[in-house]
């Protein structure tokens, strides 16, 4: 087999690769989260499939399989009736060039490791692809749209990825005549969102959709290289905490308004999202009054993945349509390879691999630590090395001819654990984290990427001002653990030491954080002055709805949040009561603690109103005790803190 990957050699400097085959995948489906990066079908089966029946019996396989279409498929969207078909995890669903999925959609619930491309989908009903509660999908030189007639508005998304999932990537697609394009949410008070909602859409042409190209809530969005023409309502939405990154991307004079803030009119909503764009082209001035990037919200998607080389210039991105956008000749049979385009921080101990094309007859591999050094290997001896960036493609035959793979280029680790979580010098972390379920916080969870070589970490913490306090707080073999309670008010030193396969145990760098002491004394404390973790956030009521302590609450939204404050009073016994507004439409639980001990429990009673909870008479406090209140929302509500009231037994003051 080994001498296989070596026949005509010498031919392939003179064959040039195709020209859609760019980049293959970049950006968020390369992460680690469950399956390191996409495969979609590999080392499955090569099938051709040409009716709609032979499709989904491949697509809802249980084994890994790579599918190829051929010609018309014909499904009951075109009369309106809802027909998709189910495709399972370790799928590759990719059409010869005018493969079409006409009235038929395809549908991801709770699955992974899709990739589906070179497709042509419309009129599907109700999605043309649409994923829930899945993870790592790669939608590539796709044409999606439901039609340009007037009713166009009555169709659903052209490709919806809801309910919690999670790293995904949409490239080189063309995307058009449709109302609502694509969603990367499921709308506010979406507690499956938090967390997740992380993807990566680029070199894609936008054209003739009114709105949702994409709309992001909660997660990570960045959108770079994409065209956008002839946009009715918005381009790019955002809500709900989503951190968003466009970058060159080109905005032509048809579209209205480039960027759009769903549910907020300023940073101090619950609904704001946070915005930064770098470099794009603007056909007419930018909205009046839109806020971009307030400080310390900015968010780096170098961190999770390289993508220098696929940042073209912006003057380049108007030329993608109508030629590199949408399905393309031959793309069934590129060879791709793992791990993915720009994949960062992979442990030393991955072996790369690539793709069986249908009736390979052979292949050779490219390897090198530059693209200029690019020589024939077998993949058996490679040994990769820490902290090292490694290039490399892919030739393979078969009867149709010798078929190129772009050139990719990942980085592994380097020999110690990195990239902290939070980052180290954080001032203001978040002490506490949301848990599953409808319980209260829990202790943070520091986090870490991997070592290169690391069999399990050794995790130390300290108090700065205080060395000799080390404590040892987790031996474990993820990369992340929670060390227990925190105060507000100290700075820590961390490390994850690691610990080799072969015993040897390496220091890891001294990582800090910190977080203020918000301080409560007698009288009322407004909630928006202490300390917010997990879904907590802050927002104005000014009288448009009701009034608040100092116009602004503090929310809680889409499951557990919590205040923090510390006392600076003297010690005694205090009356302690809770403002807070009771909704309607759902119900909340409240948890009130005193340096972790609970003192009271509560629901919310489902009645529109401000409320005040007595939490207890005399409740004992020493200086620097600190107080929280924890709470949980259920149903599609928000539950709204206004302020804290610590008193000797005084008569609370009206608001």
């Amino acid at each position: 087999m080994r001498r296989a990957l070596f026949p005509l050699l010498i031919a392939v400097c003179v064959l040039p690769s195709t020209a859609w085959a760019q980049y293959g995948p970049v950006g968020f489906v390369n992460c680690n989260d469950g399956v390191n990066g996409i495969t979609g079908g590999s080392p499955g089966e090569v099938v051709r499939v040409r009716t709609r029946e032979e499709l989904a019996r491949y697509a809802s396989s249980d084994r890994p399989c790579t599918v190829i279409v051929e010609g018309r498929l014909e499904g009951d969207g075109l009369n309106r009736r809802k027909d998709v078909i189910e495709v399972n995890s370790d799928k590759t669903i990719v059409g010869v060039k005018g493969a079409e999925l006409a009235g038929i959609g395809l549908n991801i619930s709770g699955k992974s490791n899709i990739i589906i491309r070179n497709l042509i989908i419309h009129h599907a009903d109700p999605d043309g692809i649409a994923a829930r509660n899945s993870h790592h999908i790669w939608v590539d030189h796709c044409d999606i749209y439901s039609r340009d007639e007037p009713d166009r508005e009555d169709w659903d998304g052209l490709i919806d990825l809801t309910v919690g999932s999670s790293y995904l990537t949409v490239s080189y697609c063309h995307i058009h005549d449709h109302h609502k394009a694509c969603l990367l949410n499921s709308g506010t008070m979406h507690r499956e969102d938090n967390g997740r909602n992380r993807a990566t859409y680029h070199h894609n042409a936008f054209v003739r959709t009114d709105q949702r190209n994409p709309r992001i809530g909660y997660g990570l969005g960045h959108v770079f290289c994409n065209l956008y023409e002839d946009i009715g309502n918005y381009a790019i939405g955002m809500h709900t905490q989503a951190r968003v990154l466009s970058e060159h991307n080109y905005f032509g004079p048809g579209v209205k308004r480039p960027f759009s803030q769903m549910y907020a009119t300023s940073t101090d909503d619950a609904s704001c999202a946070f915005f930064d764009d770098r470099g794009s082209h603007f056909s007419r001035p930018l909205p009046q009054g839109f806020k971009y990037r307030p400080t310390g919200t900015d968010f780096e998607p170098a961190l999770w993945y390289d993508y220098r080389f696929a940042l073209d210039d912006t003057s380049a991105v108007r030329e993608l349509f109508p030629n590199q956008t949408g399905p393309q000749e031959g793309l069934e049979h590129e060879p791709l390879l793992w791990p993915g385009n720009g994949a960062v921080g992979l442990t030393t101990d991955i072996r790369p691999f690539f793709s069986r094309i249908e009736n390979q007859v052979s292949a050779t591999v490219f390897w090198g630590s530059s693209p200029d050094s690019l020589r024939p290997v077998s993949l058996d001896t490679i040994r990769l090395l820490p902290a090292t960036t490694y290039w490399w493609k892919v030739r393979a035959v078969n009867p149709d001819g010798v078929h190129i793979s772009p050139l990719y280029r990942f980085t592994t680790a380097s020999a110690k654990a990195s990239q902290p979580a939070p980052a180290d010098g954080e001032q203001n972390a978040q002490l506490r984290a949301a848990a599953p379920g409808d319980g209260p916080t829990v202790p943070m969870i520091l986090r870490w990427q991997p070592a290169a070589k690391a069999r399990s970490y050794k995790v130390w913490l300290w108090p700065a001002d205080n060395e000799t306090d080390l404590r040892l707080v987790a031996i474990t073999t993820e990369t992340s653990c929670t060390p227990g309670p925190l105060r507000y008010g100290q700075t820590y030193c961390w490390r994850a030491d690691v610990v080799t396969s072969d015993g040897e145990t390496l220091e890891g760098d001294v990582w800090t954080f910190s977080a203020p002491a918000r301080p409560v004394g007698p009288g009322r404390t407004e909630a928006e002055h202490l300390a917010r973790s997990a879904y907590a956030y802050l927002e104005r009521q000014d009288g448009s709805w009701f009034r608040a302590g100092n116009d602004s609450v503090t929310v809680g939204e889409a499951g557990p949040g919590s205040l923090t404050g510390v006392w600076n009073g003297p010690g005694g016994s205090y009356r302690i009561s809770i403002d807070y507004y009771d909704e309607k439409s759902g119900q909340a639980s409240f948890w009130f603690y005193i340096n972790d001990r609970e003192v009271d429990f509560w629901t919310g009673e489902r009645q529109n109103g401000m409320k005040t909870r007595i939490a207890g008479e005399n409740i004992p406090l020493n200086t620097g005790d600190q107080l929280r209140l924890d709470f949980c929302t259920q149903g599609k509500m928000r539950c709204r803190i206004d302020g804290i009231f610590v008193g000797r037994g005084d008569k609370k003051p009206q608001l």
